[in-house]
């Protein structure tokens, strides 16, 4: 994700922080120190509330971040592995590498974050029990029972059965089982996703012109974001389905432009970018491909420096996630594209290269398959 920092992995996978999540880190601080903390300890000094608030924050998205990683390790112990685990602006979202194949997967990937959701919940309320019976600090007592509460909504709200929410993947295993037909089953789960998506819009709407400014932007902004993500996910899924019944070899470019590893950054420029209007270009080193530079790596050096730099230089290195065999599925080749950087996949036949497949080749496929079957 763009804008994002890595601050760490866990069992090999990634946790990568957005900078929208400062945004909302900010919010919920300020609300809980300016509205939640006064409305019950109103005899709180005003930095204990600012402290306390921030606690509460950080440990909202701990939570968050152990709802993701439930999923994320019953996803990897069902062979589908995770990448990594984004914290954004609306929460945090598992990246996992392809799909589960069966409905019975599906629901234990589900229903794996709402459960740890409903675990923490519990052990907040014992915890809170326990600290009152032996008389904790108030601040304590405070911040273990709004992370008891906070928990048990965000597992209820989870469950909603609203697709790609945890509760609308539920709803797609289980007609999917019954059905055995997984694009029906993502159609009727998005469809509910997309209608919950414009009740929570309207509803932010309503708030704000009830004078609740800061909740009705907030579920103005959920509300789209369900909705969209809900569209989106049916698409995708409907991509790799299909995608998944063509080979590579059926689908793949031919025609290739090669650059030399030893070409300079302004020759490049000058006779590939602008000549043939590619992105992207395989980069040839002694009769092998060692890897693809593009426009991005491109930016990164000053203009002054093209003459003097070479291709090479800037080479993204070939690995797995920019390589697929022409006998695999089109499906492969689309999990690695939207997993690369790059926007392209080689398709090599050992080492020899014979075709390339673009992210634009496969919203085109979708595109013109879409005008035909109208």
């Amino acid at each position: 994700m763009k804008n994002s920092v890595v601050i760490g992995k866990i069992k090999g996978i990634e946790i990568e922080v957005n900078f929208s999540w400062l945004i909302i880190f900010g919010l919920v601080t300020y609300m809980l120190a300016t509205s939640y903390l006064p409305g019950i300890y109103p005899d709180w000094a005003p930095s204990l509330r600012w402290i306390v608030g921030g606690i509460m924050a950080l440990l909202l998205f701990t939570s968050v971040l152990l709802h993701e990683l439930s999923h994320s390790f019953v996803s990897k112990s069902l062979g589908i592995q995770v990448k990594k685990i984004s914290l954004f602006i609306f929460g945090g979202i598992a990246q996992m590498e392809g799909e589960p194949d069966e409905p019975t997967k599906e629901l234990k990937i589900a229903i794996a974050g709402p459960a740890m959701s409903l675990f923490l919940a519990a052990l907040f309320i014992l915890l809170a029990n326990r600290f009152g019976a032996i008389g904790a600090p108030k601040a304590i007592i405070a911040i273990v029972t709004y992370m008891y509460s906070i928990n048990l909504v965000l597992a209820i709200f989870n469950l909603i059965p609203a697709f790609p929410m945890d509760g609308g993947r539920v709803l797609r295993a289980i007609i999917w089982h019954f059905s055995g037909n997984l694009e029906k089953a993502t159609k009727i789960a998005s469809y509910l996703g997309g209608v919950f998506g414009y009740f929570l819009i309207f509803l932010g709407i309503f708030w704000m012109f009830n004078g609740d400014i800061i909740n009705g932007i907030w579920f103005l902004f959920i509300g789209w974001f369900i909705h969209q993500s809900s569209q989106s996910s049916y698409q995708y899924t409907v991509m790799t389905n299909r995608f998944s019944k063509i080979h590579v070899s059926e689908f793949m470019t031919e025609k290739i432009v090669i650059v030399d590893y030893q070409l300079s950054i302004q020759e490049l420029v000058d006779s590939y970018f602008y000549k043939y209007k590619f992105a992207n270009f395989p980069v040839r080193k002694n009769k092998e491909i060692m890897g693809i530079v593009n426009i991005e790596s491109v930016k990164k050096i000053p203009k002054e420096s093209w003459s003097q730099t070479t291709v090479g230089s800037i080479t993204t290195p070939l690995e797995d996630n920019l390589i697929v065999s022409p006998d695999d599925p089109v499906s492969t080749a689309m999990e690695k594209l939207f997993a690369n950087d790059i926007g392209k996949v080689l398709v090599m036949n050992q080492s020899k290269l014979i075709g390339m497949i673009s992210k634009a080749d496969m919203l085109n496929y979708m595109r013109i398959q879409n005008q035909l079957s109208q």
